[in-house]
């Protein structure tokens, strides 16, 4: 859902001395006022012929102003000229190495734009084109986090949602980032996909901007990559004891543990004939030391099925201290999902164990 709101912004015109309507002209008074309002009305009083016959120098001692030269590197990159103030009290920058013939229109470009408010203009096109503020109706979105409240350029406005982070705990404790992702929108971009919204993917390193399907496909990759270090963790948390059975065995599943499987007789009142027990690999979670349960286990499942049963289902042990139930595979789905909750209330618990107290 999106909102709209009436935002500080900027824009680029075309540039150029934007003509006042014609009045009476005055002369400028031989010292310069000291009152902003004074200057500013002086100033609004000089028709466009009049700003334009006076010199640029005397102008800028008219409005208070001063013009500051320095070194082309100490501009902003891509910024040829700036100003910064208002009238009465400003300051026009430019590079010493720019010759008086292109200097002068971009000081009457920017005197032209100023008043009693404070602003910031910046020239950075070679055209001409000047960066001013205005006031632009923008559309916002409901998810965007970023403060709109103050004047901006054009380049500089974007819309940011909250981010999502991937962290690992280093060896001393502390989370290190490892990637990052957040919905985003670069109205001003000359990348048409960031103009509509979009993933933005930062590896500390380098960002990717994803337009919605390719973020789908990235985050199916992200489930079959989580898949595959979990799959490595539980290899890794087997201990000698739980090592996974030989390959299986002709009429036993591939998860069967053939020593553990148990082969019955029917009773010849029953016909005669086996049937067999299938019973898997069977993972007991390690318990904390010193704390004690029964059996020793805190949790144990294991997979088994059963022939003598009219569907034969496979079904997973569920164990806690001896005590156990056996779960389909919709309720094997739900124990998942609440061990899945108990990590991650694990987890953020252990990240509140560094939190200092509040005072």
């Amino acid at each position: 859902m999106r909102n709209t709101a009436s935002i500080p912004a900027t824009f680029k015109p075309s540039g150029g001395i934007v003509a006042q309507p014609t009045v009476e002209a005055v002369e400028p008074p031989p010292a310069s006022p000291t009152a902003d309002s004074d200057l500013n009305t002086i100033w609004q009083q000089m028709t466009a012929e009049d700003t334009a016959a006076t010199p640029v120098g005397q102008l800028l001692t008219l409005l208070g102003l001063r013009l500051v030269e320095v070194d082309p590197e100490g501009l902003e990159d891509g910024t040829v000229a700036s100003f910064i103030g208002k009238v009465g009290e400003g300051i026009v920058v430019v590079p010493r190495t720019m010759p008086q013939a292109d200097r002068e229109p971009i000081v009457r470009r920017f005197l032209d734009q100023i008043g009693t408010e404070y602003k910031v203009l910046k020239e950075r096109d070679p055209k001409g084109r000047m960066f001013r503020e205005a006031r632009l109706k923008i559309e916002c979105f409901d998810w965007c986090t970023e403060d709109h409240t103050e004047p901006q350029f054009a380049d500089d406005i974007i819309h940011a949602g909250q981010p999502a982070e991937l962290e690992l705990t280093g060896e001393t404790g502390d989370r290190v980032p490892l990637l990052h992702s957040r919905l985003g929108v670069d109205p001003f971009s000359p990348d048409a996909v960031q103009q509509d919204p979009h993933v933005v993917v930062d590896d500390e390193q380098s960002m990717y901007f994803l337009p919605p399907m390719q973020a789908l496909e990235f985050a199916n990759e992200m489930t079959a990559f989580a898949d595959e270090v979990r799959a490595q963790a539980r290899r890794a948390a087997q201990r000698p004891a739980d090592s996974s059975p030989p390959a299986a065995e002709p009429g036993h599943y591939s998860w069967c543990d053939t020593g553990a499987c148990n082969t019955h007789r029917y009773d010849e009142s029953d016909g005669g004939g086996t049937f067999v027990e299938h019973i898997g690999a069977t993972y007991d979670m390690p318990i904390p030391e010193p704390m004690s349960v029964m059996h020793d286990q805190l949790l144990s499942f294991n997979l088994s099925a059963d022939e003598s049963t009219v569907d034969e289902s496979i079904l997973l042990s569920f164990n806690s201290g001896g005590e156990g139930t056996t779960l389909d595979a919709a309720e094997t789905d739900q124990a998942i999902a609440n061990l899945e909750a108990a990590l991650s209330a694990l987890r953020a618990m252990r990240a509140q164990m560094v939190q200092e107290k509040q005072a």
